[in-house]
């Protein structure tokens, strides 16, 4: 090898070690685009609205969300899987549509374990199961009673084929034999309008939709889909108290394309965190059955996988097929 070609070489692979750093030390320079794979009023909505504001400030650049309703996530989701993995197309999904909807979904349309990296935990939520005050039950065991006896005369709304909300009623069915009919919403917002109305009996939906509609009277919480009681809402219990095995963790998490620079998704972590340690966070969030949740991007990527492999044994186990 000539000499010149030896200081040729060394010249490009300078050039590419330091082509990432330059590029995460000018990172952000316009306009960053977080995508919510659902329509405005369910619990990404407020927690990606929560997000922008203080991420904005500290990256020194407007956060502009994109609600991308449709297929539980799965459409929103799928356009952050193909974006250019340079840092300004970000996903905020719920958990059911990065884990189980792969599983529940025809022709899913990628991996999210390889198409995307994970920036940080976000918050975990808690999932209820509502009815409609016509409807004469108020616990689960009534519930139950109730759809036996009138078995397919009850439907359930929820957030869309692959939710938590749909796995969390598919579950109940197979766990007790009961029949209600899945009604698929492109949102939690949308299905909470549904059951407000009256116009379905029986849904799933998270805090921020179904607290101040309990509270105002239009709508009875019978329990929550968590593993255990939440110590913000002792009274309210949780299914598996009466249907063993019910019961999952609902979270929310961020994440870029893979293939963005290490150093960038490292900067986005850190704004993340920094809005999540606030206090006003965790105090806007509290009413809307939120905890704010502070991970490295190694972290989320592992539980990811976990999740995934565990909800990839999980559901075929209860009779799901892809619909």
């Amino acid at each position: 090898m000539t000499h010149a070609r030896a200081v040729a070489l060394l010249i490009i692979g300078a050039a590419a070690w330091f082509a990432p750093a330059a590029f995460a030390q000018d990172y952000p320079n316009r306009a960053i685009t977080m995508i919510v794979p659902f329509p405005p009023g369910a619990s990404t909505d407020g927690i990606a609205r929560l997000l922008r504001d203080g991420m904005s400030e500290i990256l020194g650049q407007t956060i502009v969300i994109d609600n991308r309703g449709g297929a539980g996530g799965t459409t929103g989701s799928t356009l952050v899987a193909n974006a250019t993995p340079d840092g300004y197309t970000l996903l905020l999904p719920a958990s059911a549509s990065v884990t189980m909807n792969r599983f529940i979904q025809k022709n899913y349309p990628f991996d999210p374990t390889k198409a995307l990296s994970g920036i940080s935990f976000v918050a975990e939520s808690t999932l209820f199961l509502c009815v409609h005050p016509s409807l004469p039950v108020t616990t689960v065991a009534e519930l139950i009673d109730y759809a036996k006896k009138n078995p397919r005369k009850l439907s359930y709304g929820t957030s869309g084929v692959g939710s938590a909300h749909h796995v969390a009623g598919e579950m109940i069915k197979h766990k007790t034999g009961i029949d209600m009919v899945h009604v698929p919403y492109r949102g939690g917002g949308p299905a909470m309008q549904d059951l407000v109305a009256g116009n379905i009996p029986v849904a799933f939906a998270t805090a921020p939709a179904a607290l101040p509609q309990a509270e105002s009277g239009k709508i009875r919480i019978l329990a929550s889909v968590r593993t255990s009681r939440d110590p913000d809402l002792p009274n309210i219990p949780v299914i598996a108290e009466t249907i063993p095995g019910v019961g999952s963790i609902s979270w929310f998490g961020m994440f870029t394309p893979t293939g963005t620079p290490p150093a960038v998704i490292n900067k986005l972590n850190s704004a993340v965190a920094a809005v999540l340690r606030k206090p006003e966070t965790a105090d806007k969030f509290k009413p809307q059955g939120l905890k704010p949740w502070i991970s490295t991007p190694a972290e989320l990527d592992t539980f990811l996988r976990n999740e995934t492999e565990h909800w990839g044994k999980v559901l075929p186990s209860l009779g799901f097929e892809p619909e």
